[in-house]
């Protein structure tokens, strides 16, 4: 990938160090291959990206002007196409352009300057050094963006996008009361949210772009609180009492709310230490699934670029008011407690007192009045 970062080192004083002091893999070099050699080394430092030390590894043989001319240009075209595969805009690859033949202009300042300074800019090494200079800003000419003339041969586009969202909370609250006026507070909520996405597009000649993206995350909470001091008797009743509030919050957690209501009476509660019991316990669980296909026809792209307009218009179409409503809130928690209950086969099978009175259950728990539930 062609990156745009700048060295920290000044670039006048860098080539000055690598042309007072080459390599002694360059020392059997012709002066020719070395002023040549020196003359890459300066454009490398100046191209963003560009790893002087890989060049320093070549052979005389590989610093002639067409050669010079060609690497360098071959680097620059990788990080343009690097660029537009992941979907960069035409100015971000316009401006990734302008750095490089900035960077090349600046390289060929800085090593002609020096050369000269060093009295070696004359007679055929000048000139190959010209050739070198000419030859690479024309390969680099070729790769401008804004040389690419657009076809205007009509193509189907094909998009697919898909997206699914699955939420899970629960949230447990207990509060106690002893007889002494002591308070027990006990809280435990915990969510999930997993999120995926795909999106597939097609132009109609064999170029594809794929977008894949999967999110996952869960939190988990809890508190545990005493306002005042607890005897040991007391104690103990809070933890028997406890031990049966957490299997009926299993149950409930579990999604057998009937199971949950059926133990619920057994819950052992010592009115001899305690004098007051509230119980709170939510559960909400969402599956949203959303699909689009769309296909249009739309001119062709320029060579090089359909790739990186495909990612582009796949992560526009991902953006589009369809799939707003997985960001959209969820129904609150007492209208899903109630689809819970209507749609557990238990209830839907039990007699019309039995029905409610698990509606009035239900109705305590969530705090609501029974008409509510109706």
């Amino acid at each position: 990938m062609l990156t745009l970062q700048s060295t920290p080192q000044s670039v006048a004083q860098a080539a000055t160090n690598a042309f007072n002091k080459p390599a002694n893999e360059r020392a059997h070099f012709s002066q020719s291959a070395q002023a040549l050699a020196r003359v890459q080394d300066a454009l490398a430092r100046e191209i963003p990206g560009m790893n002087v030390n890989a060049l320093q590894k070549l052979n005389a043989q590989d610093y002639t002007p067409d050669k010079i001319a060609e690497r360098i240009s071959q680097f620059v075209a990788r990080g343009l196409n690097n660029a537009r595969a992941q979907g960069k805009s035409d100015a971000e690859v316009q401006s990734l352009y302008d750095s490089a033949m900035s960077g090349a202009e600046k390289g060929f300042k800085d090593a002609k300057e020096i050369l000269k300074n060093l009295d070696l800019l004359n007679g055929s090494i000048g000139e190959q050094v010209q050739a070198t200079e000419d030859q690479t800003f024309a390969a680099l000419r070729k790769l401008s963006p804004s040389n690419s003339s657009a076809s205007f041969t009509a193509m189907n586009s094909t998009s697919v996008a898909a997206a699914q969202r699955y939420q899970k909370a629960e949230d447990f609250q207990l509060t106690l009361q002893t007889k002494d006026g002591d308070t027990v507070k006990i809280s435990f909520n915990r969510a999930l949210d997993a999120q995926a996405s795909l999106g597939i597009s097609t132009d109609g000649t064999n170029n594809q772009a794929a977008v894949l993206d999967v999110n996952r995350s869960e939190s988990t909470g809890y508190q545990f609180k005493v306002e005042g001091n607890l005897s040991t008797e007391e104690i103990d009743a809070i933890q028997n009492l406890v031990r049966d509030v957490g299997q009926v919050a299993n149950q409930f957690f579990n999604g057998d709310v009937q199971q949950a209501f059926a133990q619920a009476p057994n819950i052992a509660f010592d009115d001899a230490q305690l004098s007051s019991m509230r119980l709170r316990l939510s559960r909400s669980e969402q599956t949203s699934a959303v699909a689009q296909y769309q296909q249009t026809q739309q001119l062709n792209n320029p060579a090089g670029q359909t790739i990186g307009k495909l990612a582009r218009e796949l992560s526009d179409s991902a953006k589009q008011p369809a799939l707003d409503f997985l960001d959209q809130a969820r129904a609150a928690v007492n209208q899903i407690m109630q689809g819970l209950v209507q749609q557990d086969y238990r209830f839907q099978t039990a007699s019309s007192d039995q029905q409610a009175n698990y509606q009035n259950n239900l109705a305590r728990l969530l705090g609501i009045s029974p008409e509510a539930m109706k």
